[in-house]
């Protein structure tokens, strides 16, 4: 079996056997090049210590360098780099109190967490699968190198990962790790809520979204989403799972799917940290889910995209779609085209007049000059051709003079 690395990787591990010195690419990029998927990236292990290969490469950066990973530089490049290492004890749940370094490499893939993740690659040996990796690739299994409570009481997040790659690659997660998982899903609680996040962002966006299911299955829920627990105990759950099939794999779209069932949209995204474009664009999305918006009027709908705006407008569309059946955002989706091609007005900023108009006109000011714009800005979205200067000066002055 031969894997085809990039030329750059070939590059720094000929370089560090030429030293004589074991390397091998590992993990990630090694599962998915023998499932003929693209890598991420090309991470590569080796026998020599961070201070050997500092020696042989002439760019490099030492980004872990505690845990043995220096970063090789080359052109554009970089490279993570990391000397065969056995973890020491886990106190956190997360991160080893040590590492010590060691000369063999079956030893440093047994720190690893899944068997199709524990695998490593170089032309000279082909491939070291000491734990099965293979086998499980081709059974489609998510297996623990090893002793699955030993390697969950390590390190918690890899509960999670665990259905992430179950999601992600369309596996099934092996008995013994599953029952691994129900047993220490409280655990769950120790590792942060930005790392749980992006777990469950690519387990979302994955094309097995309905794998969410999971996560109630093996009591992790609980811990990790307020709300998800109620939901799958009631009549929702199917059409929570089914609208996530329906739907793309647009993060801000599944998000708002989820929560949408849940409940509490902003309360669930700030607990998972996400930024504030994210948790905004969720929550505008979960506030207009009524299977009433099929029938608004063209004025309506254009008052809901100056709140969208016209980047969260096809996301709005597709959450709609999922929602409510394929084919329900048909006629907003065509409205809403027209209203761009014609460009017809449908925020102050399009208003053929300013706020230095406004106040020219006598308007005292401040809140008043928004009052007056926005009373404008009604009357153009109901009626397009208003939106002429020489029109909206006069209806300016009638605004004013009531207010007045």
């Amino acid at each position: 079996m031969r894997i085809k690395m990039p030329e750059a990787v070939s590059m720094i591990i000929n370089r560090l056997l030429d030293a004589g010195f074991e390397a091998y690419s590992v993990g990630g990029c090694v599962r998915d090049a023998l499932l003929s998927r693209v890598p991420y990236d090309w991470d590569i292990t080796t026998s020599a210590t961070p201070d050997k290969v500092k020696s042989i490469f002439h760019r490099t950066v030492d980004t872990g360098i505690k845990h043995g990973t220096v970063t090789v530089l080359v052109r554009s490049e970089s490279f993570e780099v990391t000397t065969y290492r056995v973890d020491g004890k886990y106190l956190d749940g997360r991160h080893p109190e040590s590492v010590s370094f060691t000369r063999s490499l079956t030893e440093d893939l047994l720190r690893r967490d899944f068997t199709i993740n524990a695998m490593a690659y170089n032309d000279e040996s082909g491939l070291v699968d000491p734990y099965g990796g293979e086998q499980d690739l081709a059974a489609r299994i998510i297996r623990c190198v090893g002793d699955p409570m030993a390697r969950f009481g390590e390190d918690a997040l890899r509960m999670l990962r665990a259905i992430r790659f179950a999601a992600c690659l369309s596996f099934a997660i092996e008995d013994a790790t599953m029952a691994a998982i129900k047993e220490l899903a409280a655990s769950i609680s120790a590792v942060s809520a930005e790392r749980i996040c992006a777990e469950l962002c690519k387990l979302l966006t994955s094309d097995r979204p309905e794998l969410i299911s999971l996560l109630y299955d093996t009591g992790l829920s609980e811990y990790v989403m307020p709300g998800l627990d109620r939901v799958f105990e009631s009549p929702r759950k199917d059409d929570m799972l089914a609208a996530l099939t329906r739907s793309g794999s647009d993060k801000v779209v599944r998000w708002a799917i989820l929560t949408h069932f849940t409940g509490s949209a902003r309360e669930i995204m700030r607990s998972l940290k996400f930024d504030n474009k994210t948790t905004d664009g969720v929550c505008l999305l979960t506030s207009r889910s009524d299977a009433s918006y099929r029938d608004i009027s063209r004025s309506d709908l254009k008052k809901n995209m100056a709140v969208l705006g016209t980047e969260l407008l096809p996301a709005w569309f597709d959450f709609l779609d999922a929602l409510h059946g394929e084919g329900f955002s048909e006629g907003l989706r065509a409205t809403s085209a027209d209203i761009l091609t014609k460009r017809e007005c449908f925020r102050m900023s399009e208003l053929d007049i300013t706020g230095k108009d406004v106040l020219a006109l006598g308007c005292p000011g401040g809140i008043v000059v928004g009052k007056v714009l926005g009373d404008i800005l009604e009357k153009v979205i109901d009626d397009p051709s208003l939106n002429e200067r020489e029109k909206l000066l006069p209806l300016a002055g009638e605004i004013i003079g009531s207010l007045t």
